[in-house]
């Protein structure tokens, strides 16, 4: 396995987001001499994408292109992750995979480099491009867990067995102030993005993981910056880019979040609705997510390579954070939520794809292993010793190879 990115055998920031933990506001961070010194440094921790070649890769399709979009939830359950690339009978055929939450040196996913394990155990190669460097251990009970981070890192990484190129980080519009939140942090989300070459063509593809507690406007945002960044590649390919594949986990919940006054629109629109009515909504975030209007500006489609399964559930006793609502309406949460809680099921993960046909089942089969492709679906109930391998289940199309 190679590393193309160079970092210290240890891997360990502690040291860094020690200091940059001392400050209260991202002002008055950014206002620091410590800052200021350490900026070139925080750039090329955030900015640089870390590449792992493996000797061994070898795409295990070759008549077309299998292509899987996973939030790992951090990669914190690895063996299962690992098992399900490896042995599922879809997933294992993915020559593709576009991940999201991917730690490296985080206590709670027991300070392990995700991206490099999950390389060196599928035999693919990776580009890991880093979201944020923490500055606390997490969130809920992880804050309590014992030992320190390392190197500190979170963010997303695209896997592959084919050849690739020129990976590069977009960095997206801030729609978070991260660093005074209780997850504190430095950074922000990003878009990755490489050059794949197959039977002579090259491919673009991307992966991006958007802000879950803002506005649908601002993942608009967030998704308009790494379409323009993708078209700025397609120019300097110019004739030799013959499609691209992107996706990622949008966070399309449909809903405005952060503050008191949307806590109080989400609570009583959640409970206002019918139960059909609400499951249409979160399961078709079309007509609430501009984000959709994005891919369809820039060329995208969507509808061929996405069924309309949820790929993410959450069942909520309170909605949004009661501290935020008025008394009349905690009591009506009260009256309205049933003691197990109200399960919400959301559509979050998406695959995009321009100048690219996806395949339908039987459509196609590979030559060398007999593998017949598949429609695009969601692949739910994955278990690893009885849990839960994610908390978002793998998403997966074929796509047809040109010239193929």
């Amino acid at each position: 396995m190679t590393s193309i990115f160079t970092e210290n055998a240890a891997a360990n920031n502690q040291e860094l987001a020690g200091e940059l933990r001392r400050y209260g506001t991202f002002e008055e961070l950014c206002r620091s001499k410590f800052y200021l010194a350490h900026q070139a440094e925080l750039r090329k921790l955030l900015d640089e994408p870390r590449v792992y070649i493996s000797p061994g890769a070898r795409p295990r399709l070759r008549s077309f292109l299998r292509v899987v979009e996973w939030n790992i939830e951090r990669g914190s359950r690895l063996d299962g992750i690992i098992e399900a690339l490896n042995t599922h009978e879809v997933l294992r055929f993915a020559d593709l995979l576009l991940l999201n939450e991917l730690d490296h040196g985080m206590v709670r996913s027991g300070n392990v480099n995700v991206a490099l394990e999950l390389s060196q155990a599928l035999e693919a190669h990776a580009v890991y491009g880093v979201e944020y460097l923490e500055l606390t251990k997490g969130t809920g009970h992880e804050v309590k867990l014992q030992g320190e981070n390392t190197a500190a890192l979170h963010g997303n990484a695209i896997l592959t067995r084919h050849s690739f190129s020129n990976p590069e980080v977009v960095r997206l519009p801030r729609c978070e102030n991260n660093f005074e939140s209780a997850e504190k942090r430095v950074g922000g989300r990003i878009g990755i993005s490489i050059d794949l070459e197959i039977a002579g063509a090259t491919l673009i593809a991307a992966t991006t993981h958007l802000d879950v507690v803002n506005s649908p406007r601002c993942r608009a945002r967030q998704l308009r910056g790494l379409l323009e960044a993708v078209d700025l590649r397609v120019k300097a390919h110019g004739a030799r880019a013959a499609g691209i594949v992107a996706g990622g986990d949008l966070n399309t919940h449909t809903f405005a979040r952060g503050g008191q006054l949307r806590a109080m629109k989400n609570t009583a629109l959640i409970l206002g609705s019918s139960p059909q009515g609400l499951a249409n909504r979160l399961l078709n975030p079309g007509r609430t997510e501009p984000a959709f209007g994005e891919f369809a500006r820039f060329g995208y489609e969507t509808g061929g390579l996405n069924d309309r399964q949820p790929t993410s559930r959450s069942i909520v006793s309170a909605l949004d954070d009661t501290s935020r609502l008025p008394l009349p309406m905690k009591w009506w949460v009260r009256r309205r939520v049933p003691p197990e809680g109200l399960l919400l099921e959301f559509r979050l993960d998406w695959l995009a794809a321009r100048g690219l046909k996806a395949l339908r089942n039987g459509e196609a089969i590979d030559t060398e292993s007999g593998v017949t492709s598949i429609a695009a679906q969601t692949l739910a109930g994955l278990l690893h010793q009885g849990r839960a391998v994610s908390d978002h289940d793998p998403i997966v199309v074929d796509l047809e190879v040109p010239g193929r």
